[in-house]
């Protein structure tokens, strides 16, 4: 019996082991709210668990959200874990911004403390991929996505440089931006247009790209919205895949722009 152990054992040593890949995480969920360190209004929650596709410029982007708030002289808290979603820490914050958070992320209990939460009026702040196809259909709604997610270009057009049509450019995330602003990314697209009652700021100028079917929405290719969820301000915008765009000056401003407006101290609606 011990030699045929020793046998099987160094058989599986042979065997080359797969590496995790830190792309794919296993998906998990919280059930130990974090302890908060002091924080002084306004307050903002920066949320990047990935419970699916984890990209590589999430340290970058809480970084520089970060920055932006204590900037301002707000308070900035940064988690990973779903468990502050309950309803006495969420009520210690004016919006939350989720920073390419994917998945399936909360427990029936943290999911109902974030939807009340939403439902008395905060703000919510979407990234690149809090857009993407991987979240359930009441957060999908929330944010405003019309249409099935389609994904983006891959291979060598996965990155592609164009125009964004900045179509409203009064809102405290565009003001900054000029009417037709040159940006490269990785461009997600929907079958559909983002929901009705959205207001777009930003759409794909699609003229010259290298895009199949499937990725074509035509003039309704938003990339940046907002709409009210009641009286929530909830906000979105596509961009940010890669970490050096975390670093660009305009695309900075509109995500400042973003967050004050969703923390009600810039703007206006809802």
């Amino acid at each position: 019996m011990l030699k045929s152990m020793v046998v099987l054992t160094a058989l599986f040593a042979a065997v080359p082991q797969t590496a995790p890949n830190p792309n794919l995480p296993t998906p998990t969920l919280d059930t130990v709210a974090p302890r908060l360190p002091a924080l002084k209004r306004p307050a903002i929650l920066i949320f990047s668990k990935t419970n699916s596709y984890r990209h590589d410029s999430i340290p970058a982007a809480v970084a520089a959200v970060e920055k932006r708030v204590r900037a301002r002289g707000w308070s900035a808290y940064a988690t990973e874990n779903a468990a502050v979603f309950n309803p006495a820490q969420l009520a210690k914050f004016d919006a939350v911004v989720f920073a390419s958070a994917t998945g399936d992320l909360f427990t029936p209990d943290q999911r109902a403390a974030f939807q009340a939460w939403i439902a008395a009026g905060h703000g919510f702040v979407g990234l690149h991929a809090a857009g993407d196809g991987s979240h359930p259909d009441w957060y999908q709604a929330m944010i405003g996505t019309g249409g099935k997610y389609m994904g983006h270009p891959g291979g060598a057009d996965q990155f592609q440089a164009s125009t964004l049509i900045v179509e409203d450019r009064s809102h405290p995330a565009t003001r900054h931006l000029p009417a037709r602003w040159p940006w490269t990314e990785e461009y997600y697209a929907w079958n559909g247009p983002p929901r009705a009652d959205t207001h777009i700021l930003a759409r794909l100028d699609e003229h010259g790209m290298r895009l199949e079917p499937k990725h074509r929405m035509g003039d309704h290719h938003a990339m940046v919205w907002w709409r009210c969820e009641g009286r929530a301000r909830i906000f979105y915008s596509a961009l940010g895949h890669k970490p050096e765009s975390w670093s660009d000056p305009a695309h900075l401003a509109l995500v400042d722009g973003a967050i004050a407006w969703a923390a009600r101290k810039a703007g206006k609606g809802c």
